[in-house]
């Protein structure tokens, strides 16, 4: 039992700390629900290993009308959940680009808006531009832009580029 709880901890931990930024509080999520009202970077750490711990991934932290504390229709908010699931995910999801399909690239594309009927030509646009996407960086940044670029560029997907 102990060693799964560590082994959690690990796993939590290396997947926040992958990821170097500015400390802008907990986000949302049920780490930042629990943690509600308490501030500093402790209490923006636990927030977040429980939020890999208990909802791992980020994907259904993100998901619904404000559940938990997050509203996926928030511009700044979705464009800073894209960058960090993209950094702490960015082998899975190349991974999952290579195929054409997979739970990380799935969730990639929630968070860019794609919707039901668009998702079959958004997993063939990343697994035809693989190369494009993934070989030139593994940076967050540059694998976000190299993708809205692609979007950008295909009549069916283009209206879910940046603008």
């Amino acid at each position: 039992m102990k060693k799964s709880i560590v082994l959690a901890m690990a796993l939590a931990l290396s997947s926040a700390t992958s990821v170097q930024a500015t400390e802008t509080g907990p986000g949302c999520g049920i780490g930042a629900e629990i943690m509600k009202g308490k501030s500093g970077k402790g209490a923006n750490i636990v927030a977040a290993i429980l939020n890999n711990i208990l909802i791992p991934n980020t994907f259904f932290m993100t998901t619904g009308d404000g559940l938990m504390g997050c509203d996926p229709t928030k511009t700044v908010e979705r464009e800073q959940a894209k960058k960090i699931f993209v950094a702490s995910n960015i082998d899975r999801i190349s991974t999952d680009a290579a195929k054409g399909h997979g739970d990380h690239l799935t969730a990639l594309a929630y968070l860019i808006g794609v919707e039901e009927h668009d998702m079959a030509a958004f997993e063939r646009l990343t697994q035809s531009r693989y190369d494009e996407l993934f070989a030139s960086s593994t940076n967050a940044g540059d694998v976000l832009a190299s993708l809205d670029r692609a979007l950008s560029s295909d009549a069916t997907l283009a209206r879910y580029a940046s603008r």
